[in-house]
């Protein structure tokens, strides 16, 4: 199941995931995310993707959250397919700073994310910033 091992290949960011959410809440769906993050059950996500700035077979994962709106992130992890053939202006952006004219297939994808685990994937990945 590498759900999301390929998807976030071409996330060059998203909002904080953790918007409007209690200290602990926040944390908790961090905590969650983190282990959806490394869980070959899950998005095993670490399998292409670091969660530095380095690039492993996608980008790093660092300031990941700082680089695009929380929108546009949670729209990647739910239809990636869908997201990088929009025409939104995060796309397009992303599209002209990787030098691509199309946003590639993944195939990590097998199962759609829910909700949850989405929110909880942002939580996580809003935490790994620049110290």
């Amino acid at each position: 199941m590498k759900r999301l091992a390929c998807v976030l290949g071409v996330l060059l960011a998203a909002g904080s995931g953790a918007a409007g959410l209690g200290a602990a809440e926040a944390d908790a769906g961090a905590k969650a995310g983190k282990v959806y993050f490394d869980s070959i059950k899950g998005g095993n996500c670490k399998t292409c993707h670091y969660t530095n700035d380095r690039r492993l077979v996608g980008p790093g994962m660092r300031d990941v959250t700082t680089r695009h709106s929380d929108e546009w992130l949670r729209s990647w992890l739910k239809d990636p397919q869908g997201t990088g053939k929009s025409d939104h202006p995060e796309t397009a952006d992303l599209k002209k700073r990787t030098r691509k004219t199309r946003v590639g297939a993944t195939s990590c994808m097998k199962q759609p994310m829910s909700d949850e685990e989405t929110r909880n994937l942002i939580d996580f990945l809003s935490t790994l910033k620049e110290e």
